[in-house]
């Protein structure tokens, strides 16, 4: 065997020996941060988010926990605000609550302004968050807009100013302003002296801040004392141990009473705590929190961030490293659900285990999140679910974030530093312009968002986005190569460079509500791309390409808008959203049969353009039945663009030939999955119904829109057993529904249905074959706009207890009703139906907009406590108003016709009275006992009257359109001008006599 040889030395350039050195230094820093990263047994314990993990708890306390000792300072501060005037005379009062941080300011504020005690004695009431940055201009909207419940345009102080004092002149008011730090007195006085023309307002203020009570108050500030030990218990007890609170263990309890001790009676505190120890089962863990070094934080006045820290400190780190995300959105920032988890599944900090969704596992941190009392739930005006972070949880994810996160106010961006990772520029004034420049952006940047915080109070559409002005220099373009989120969101972003193609690690690009009109085909070369949100009106087209981004999740358009889609969609196999799937004739656009490999496609599908369909084989490609994890489908026949506005059809293609045959075959091809929720059909040409539409076996489905039809019947879909809603709009064949309505079999007819609604039927003159026990759970019954109507079963379900009839004039009798609360009564009606009202539980009726009607007869109705009758403008005479022994609050409103002669009194037990824009009763009202009339009259509809009618509401477009053009004409005509309040009543009456 031969000695190996010696080795041999080759020489090593110094440049190259200084690289490896280098590249051996960085590679231990990385080795030392890891060691300090990693976790080992002693941190906090993982949640593994599988379908072993920990059931949370489902409790009543696991949302909004119910307040506790708090109501003797709600009783304290309702008998200041309702004993007048301040001790000065002044007409307008400001009350401040004053405590630190977590004590519960707002939640007092929110069980006061709840209060029916402060819905009746105040006219008018409105709630206001102050932001620490606000303007008068912008404040003085939001107040209006308060009062009213409606958006105002108006943007010149003098008009805001003027709209507010003629809102409040000669009204008692109440306002909440929640949060107030700004102390500079002429500011409030500006916004403040319009309200002086009230008869009384009162103010309630929060603060933290004892100069900003100073400054206000015209009262003593009511201060918010901690939770004393007992009631603290008591908290802590419900969000820890939920409903087991009577079989505590002694260990705990002894443990928990000590740290309920620590969180120094702040209500914050003890949630944020006791809601993190839910999640622990362990004597020693419980223990540690108590022990830990955190409680000996320094304490500033808001000593409640030690235990938000503990909290913190006890999540997962997995949990830890999504919740710190949640810094970059301003305070009080109403956000969505689904944009949080997509932006988390962008950064790839969601832990991913088995095979489950990146979606759902998103959604199991959210819902943790909010178990532990971090995010609170919260409703936009615009009615959507939206979530919101209390102002100290945002103060510690300020503390926490570290220099990574940056967020500031746009008219700071061009003082930006250098050393943060992840940037939210925060818009919060109408017109605010974003002017970048490279300068400002460092290299690295992973998140870049433009957050629109003029209007908190929505969270879908937002007032004034179009104002907000994005410019980006193209060589900044180049400084976003490492983004992996980019939103411009609620902007009036206009158009985006070619050069957007660059961002090769872009997975979250959001549009939505810009003014977008084109994506750039470079778009298409972002491979990396999960979610493209382009649910925008002003897009024109959407990138040919568009098939290459082929690790898309999410791809979402404006359901309505006239786009059209070109092919290759179907290719997208990973798709988890696609909110509207267009399908065209010809080459270039999108064939029904791509849909056949998206098959991860759930929640919602809105199909359009199915006239298109010219072959039943693709049809049957589609293989809907496949979408198992499809919630809601909506077909819809009608052309997927608008022909005029697409440039791709070709000259020479000719125009399909449909026939109603074809369009049943088509049809009968779509059968869905059994697991379909929600079904809405429109358009649709054929004369009969698939097979598969109302069969039993689609046992989850729970509401079904049937919109402009040829159909002569229905569907029969009265076994289905778990339907809740239908609706039948514009069908335009019906004449007459029978049993078979219900379906054939054994069940009742449709067993589970509480909402029913048919709603432009211009042909259908009969319903019948009701049988006993058909509609067992019938709640609320509509029917509008169907004029040749005039029979209905003389027997419905005992249970329905809200009927509303719109313009049915051929209808002059109802079925028997014995259980009926509400009846609505619209538009033309017939005389007759009046005539026979045999209703002994009716509580509430309201008549309106019915121009044909000349009497009106009120008898059999010993229960009514409430009654509007509004714009009827040939009403002459109302009969049996003196029997109606139950009345309690009665609206007649702009019957410009009605005249009641002195023997007609008011019940001796109304309550509440509004008569507007009704001269001929100017006399009548005289003759009336004048105590009585003193008591009740007012001079426009409040608060409370409107709280009362919302069980009139029919909860419709006409309801606030119909009725506020109506008046609007009416008042043309007279040459007088009126306010119309939110539920369409009139509350001004210039010609009244206060």
């Amino acid at each position: 065997m031969e000695p190996e040889a010696d080795p041999v030395q080759v020489p090593v350039p110094d440049e190259l020996a200084t690289r490896v050195k280098k590249i051996l230094e960085r590679f231990n820093e990385i080795t030392r941060a890891w060691d300090d990263l990693k976790m080992d047994e002693n941190d906090a314990p993982m949640l593994e988010y599988d379908d072993e993990m920990l059931p949370l708890p489902t409790n009543p306390y696991a949302d909004e926990p119910n307040v506790v000792g708090r109501e003797e300072d709600k009783e304290n501060v309702i008998k200041l605000l309702t004993a007048g005037a301040s001790p000065d005379g002044c007409q307008l009062s400001v009350l401040p609550i004053v405590g630190m941080g977590g004590a519960g300011k707002t939640t007092l504020a929110q069980l006061v302004y709840n209060d029916r005690r402060i819905s009746k004695y105040f006219d008018i009431k409105g709630w206001v968050h102050v932001s620490p940055d606000f303007s008068v201009k912008n404040l003085a909207s939001r107040i209006l807009m308060s009062f009213t419940r409606r958006q105002f345009e108006v943007t010149e102080m003098d008009d805001l100013q003027d709209a507010l004092m003629e809102q409040v002149q000669g009204m008692k008011f109440f306002l909440v302003l929640d949060d107030v730090w700004i102390e500079d007195k002429d500011l409030w006085n500006a916004l403040l002296s319009p309200m002086l023309s009230a008869q009384l307002g009162m103010i309630l203020l929060t603060t933290r801040n004892e100069s900003v009570s100073r400054t206000f108050q015209t009262v003593s500030p009511y201060h918010l004392s901690l939770l004393p030990f007992d009631k603290s218990w008591i908290l802590f007890k419900q969000l820890a141990f939920g409903f087991d609170v009577k079989n505590i263990q002694e260990v705990f309890e002894e443990t928990g009473k000590k740290i309920v001790e620590k969180c120094g009676g702040l209500p914050l505190a003890i949630k944020a705590i006791a809601s993190a120890l839910r999640f622990e089962p362990t004597e020693e863990t419980w223990k540690e929190i108590l022990d830990s070094e955190q409680w000996e934080l320094p304490r500033s006045e808001d000593s409640v961030l030690p235990a938000l820290r503990l909290s913190f400190d006890r999540m997962p780190k997995s949990l830890q490293r999504c919740f710190i995300f949640l810094t970059l959105l301003p305070k009080r920032y109403l956000f969505l659900q689904d944009n949080v988890i997509n932006l988390w599944m962008s950064m790839d900090v969601l832990k991913q285990g088995g095979r489950k969704r990146l979606e759902n596992i998103g959604s199991l941190y959210f819902d943790d999140l909010i178990q532990r009392t971090m995010i609170q739930r919260t409703q936009s005006d615009d009615g959507f679910e939206c979530f919101i972070l209390h102002d100290l949880i945002h103060d510690l994810l300020q503390f926490v974030a570290g220099e990574d996160f940056l967020r500031i106010d746009t008219q700071y961006s061009n003082g930006l530093a250098q050393s943060y990772r992840y940037l939210s520029l925060v818009a919060s004034s109408s017109d605010a312009n974003v002017m970048l420049h490279s300068a400002h952006i460092p290299e690295g940047l992973r998140i870049f968002q433009i957050v629109n915080a003029t209007d908190n109070s929505n969270c879908y559409s937002k007032l004034f986005s179009f104002n907000i002005n994005v410019a980006i220099a193209d060589p900044l373009w180049k400084s976003f190569g490492q983004l992996r989120v980019l939103d411009f969101s609620h902007t009036g972003l206009k158009t985006l460079p070619d050069s957007i193609g660059d961002l090769k690690l872009l997975r979250y690009l959001s549009l939505f509500k810009t003014q977008i009109t084109y994506i750039p085909e470079s778009v298409c070369g972002l491979l990396n791309l999960k979610v493209l949100d382009a649910r925008t009106y002003s897009l024109v087209a959407i990138p040919q390409g568009i098939k290459d981004l082929i690790n898309l999740r999410h791809l979402l358009f404006e359901q309505r808008s006239p786009l059209c889609m070109p092919s290759g969609v179907g290719q997208l196999t990973k798709l988890q959203s696609l909110s509207r799937f267009s399908i065209g004739s010809g080459s270039w656009h999108c064939n029904i049969a791509e849909l056949h490999g998206l098959v991860n496609i759930r929640e919602e599908l809105f199909i359009t353009g199915l006239r298109r369909v010219s072959n039943v084989d693709d049809a049957q490609t589609a293989n809907l039945v496949s979408k198992k994890h499809l919630q809601k489908l909506t077909m819809e026949w009608a052309d997927g663009s608008l022909p005029g506005r697409c440039s791709h059809h070709s000259g020479n293609e000719t125009d399909l030939v449909i026939t109603p045959e074809l369009e049943e075959a088509v049809f009968e091809s779509f059968r869905p999955h059994r697991n379909l929720k929600e079904l809405e059909v429109a358009n649709y040409g054929g004369y009969r119904y698939p097979s598969w539409l109302g069969h039993s076996s689609f046992s989850q489905l729970t509401k079904i829109t049937l919109h402009d039809q040829r159909c002569e019947f229905p569907p029969p879909l009265g076994q289905l057993p778990q339907l809740l809603e239908l609706s039948l709009q514009w069908m335009r064949g019906v004449q007459h529904l029978g049993k078979e309505f219900c379906g054939q079999g054994d069940t009742r007819g449709f067993p589970s249905l509480k909402d029913l609604e048919f709603e432009n039927m211009p042909t259908w003159v009969e319903w019948s074959g009701v049988a006993d026990g058909d509609f067992p759970c019938l709640h609320e019954l509509r029917i509008k706009e169907s004029i040749e109507l005039r029979y209905l079963p003389q027997r419905l379900s005992s249970s329905l207890s809200k009927l509303v009839i719109k313009n049915c004039d051929k209808l002059h009798k109802l079925p028997a009703l014995p259980n009926l609360s509400s009846l609505i009564l619209k538009g033309k009606l017939n005389e007759e139906l009046f005539s026979d009202l045999d209703l002994p539980l009716l509580r509430a009726l309201k008549v309106s907009l019915s121009h044909n009607i000349e009497c009106i007869l009120l008898q059999n109705l010993p229960s009514l406590e409430l009654l509007v009758i509004r714009t009827c403008r040939k009403l002459q005479a109302l009969g049996g108003l003196r029997n109606l022994r139950s009345l309690k609050l009665l609206n007649i409103i702009a019957c410009p016709k009605l005249h009641l002669t002195c023997d007609q009194p008011l019940p001796q037990q109304l309550e509440r009275l509004s008569i507007l824009k009704c001269p001929q009763l100017e006399d009548w009202l005289e003759l009336q006992n004048a105590e009585l009339y003193d008591e009740l009259q007012p001079d426009h509809v409040s608060d409370e009257d409107r709280e009362a009618l919302e069980v009139l509401w029919d909860d419709t477009d006409d309801e606030v359109q119909e009725e506020f053009l109506d008046i609007a004409e009416e008042e043309d005509d007279d040459g007088d001008e009126s306010d119309i309040g939110p539920l369409g009543f009139s509350i001004d009456d210039d010609d009244q006599d206060n």
